[in-house]
């Protein structure tokens, strides 16, 4: 039951990533999504796959975009 709401609000955050408007909101919604999807590996017990997962989607890349879209908005 748990991982079913899950699958489900990582569906609905995906969709939202999409069709949001703004792009600091988009990367709000893609961290969390990849934040779920961590939560959904722990629970179907593959830890390494989900600690590789939360360091390298949900920190990483989520500073490399947070960094672009500073940058981004200096321009404009």
């Amino acid at each position: 039951m748990l991982e079913e709401t899950l699958l489900i609000l990582l569906v609905i955050f995906s969709i939202l990533v999409v069709e949001s408007k703004r792009l600091l909101r988009s990367l709000i919604f893609l961290s969390s999504s990849t934040l779920l999807l961590v939560v959904i590996l722990f629970l179907l017990q593959a830890p390494d796959v989900a600690i590789t997962m939360a360091v390298v989607s949900t920190g990483a890349t989520t500073i490399l975009f947070l960094t672009v879209l500073k940058k981004v908005e200096r321009l404009k």
